[in-house]
């Protein structure tokens, strides 16, 4: 037997990826990650960069990040089925595993940048649980077999 991917799997897994992005970056710390970056906002519509206007086009961005969360989603169904990681718990493990070395490497980017603290805890936090989750989705969702 053969191992394929299971794209239901991928597209959960996507759509769960940008949903903690939503979560992280929208919902819980819009306005500490807003202030790190050094953009603030005025009516939620008007961003400035140290002073400057700034038009932000939504669309090109959420393409790309879902293309990433896809990519991460791949990524990970291939390490699990490699690894033999079966169970939610397993993959979300794994994932947790990959999310660390992601922000831990994020996070030395912001010290030579010297970017604030609170970036690199916002960041890291967020690759932490984004890979708990998409790993946890792509392990636990059934894996599809076919005969060659």
């Amino acid at each position: 037997m053969t191992r394929s991917i299971n794209w239901w799997a991928i597209l959960g897994a996507t759509v769960g990826g940008m949903f903690v992005g939503f979560l992280f970056y929208g919902a819980l710390f819009n306005a500490a990650w807003t202030e790190a970056v050094g953009l603030t906002t005025e009516d939620d519509v008007n961003f400035r960069k140290y002073g400057e206007a700034v038009t932000l086009d939504p669309v090109m961005p959420m393409l790309i990040n879902a293309f990433v969360m896809a990519a991460y989603a791949l990524f990970l169904s291939w390490l699990m089925q490699r690894t033999k990681r079966t169970t939610l718990g397993e993959g979300a493990l794994l994932g947790l595993l990959v999310g660390l070395v992601v922000a831990a490497s994020h996070g030395t980017g912001n010290l030579f940048a010297m970017n604030p603290a609170i970036l690199t805890v916002i960041d890291g936090s967020y690759h932490v649980i984004l890979f708990a989750v998409i790993g946890a989705i792509v392990a636990r969702w059934p894996v599809v077999r076919r005969v060659p």
